[in-house]
């Protein structure tokens, strides 16, 4: 059965606002310390965190108005245009730097020394994160704001139906949904499996034993963000990999309409699930909720010291000196 438009505005807008809230402390948290903010594990997660700010602000808040009106917040070409091009683009990026991430996990932990020097640094550290940016920017601005389409503004549609412009061409819808949804689900799903079943063979072998205390924290950073790709968006890319290779469109028809909409949620929950990974976060959040406390702490009893009488040697304050 399909999800109404109504329950649709809801299920997006209820968690849009704590996410905005977590995605701004967590960069705060990042950036704020030069530790963190040049570590290359950090970089990603940093990326995805921008990512969905933007698209939070921006793409969840106009299709929430959507689904609760029927009806495009402007009903002019220009916005229906940004609006296709930052929801196509940003889902596309979020889906390629989590598959990085999960192959560069494996690099980070058992292949360190590939990032030894600032020239295999770039090539394979920065060059594969400006890759997951730059080519879905390309892609889009050419297939939705280049391409000629004939398909006209609806501004009772979603998105003004300007993402059909993509389907008009056959081999660029194929390429689309097998190199920007269905390939970088199969490999965060594989590679995050493969990595949580290496480091735990990895950590009880003899000779062969991780530095855990080191990696742990970056072997398990991505895995919350993992099981997100796997329960959400992997169902529905298995559906979609069956659609494009034969099989008719009616088969699990509602399913596959309910839960391309619960891909949203995708972007929504990675901004949650990448806080318990942070570095002391904890103590941070104790610190930024719980400020009220310190302030009463303002003027702390200062003990008086001993007064000693003149000739004498106090023994007990060298002895803990």
């Amino acid at each position: 059965m399909a999800v109404s438009l109504i329950l649709h505005s809801w299920l997006l807008l209820v968690p849009l606002i704590p996410s905005v809230i977590v995605a701004i402390f967590s960069l705060y948290h990042l950036l704020s310390s030069q530790a963190l903010r040049t570590a290359l594990n950090n970089h990603v997660i940093i990326l995805l965190l921008c990512v969905g700010l933007i698209s939070s602000v921006t793409d969840y808040v106009w299709t929430g108005y959507f689904y609760r009106t029927g009806i495009a917040l402007s009903s002019t070409p220009t916005f229906c245009l940004a609006w296709v091009f930052i929801s196509a683009s940003g889902l596309v990026i979020a889906y390629l730097l989590m598959a990085w991430a999960s192959i560069e996990r494996h690099i980070l932990i058992f292949y360190s020394t590939w990032f030894a020097t600032a020239r295999k640094r770039f090539f394979f550290h920065y060059l594969p994160l400006i890759i997951c940016i730059v080519w879905p920017l390309i892609f889009c601005c050419v297939t939705l704001l280049i391409l000629p389409c004939n398909i006209p503004f609806s501004y009772s549609n979603k998105q003004c139906a300007r993402y059909s412009c993509i389907f008009a061409i056959g081999w660029i819808a194929l390429m689309d949904s097998i190199f920007h949804y269905i390939l970088p689900t199969f490999i965060v799903v594989i590679f995050s499996v493969v990595l949580l079943v290496r480091v735990i063979y990895q950590k009880y072998q003899i000779h062969q034993r991780v530095e855990w205390r080191n990696y742990k924290r970056m072997a398990f950073q991505l895995l919350p963000i993992s099981a997100l790709y796997f329960c959400i968006s992997f169902p529905t890319m298995i559906l979609y990999a069956a659609y494009s290779a034969g099989v008719p469109r009616t088969v699990a028809a509602d399913y596959f309409l309910n839960s391309i909409f619960l891909c949203f949620w995708i972007i929504l929950f990675t901004l949650f699930a990448i806080v318990p990974s942070l570095p002391q976060w904890q103590t941070k959040c104790t610190k930024l909720f719980l400020f009220w406390r310190a302030k009463r702490r303002v003027n702390p009893e200062i003990p008086v010291p001993t007064r000693l009488k003149a000739g004498r040697t106090n023994t007990a304050t060298f002895t803990h000196q």
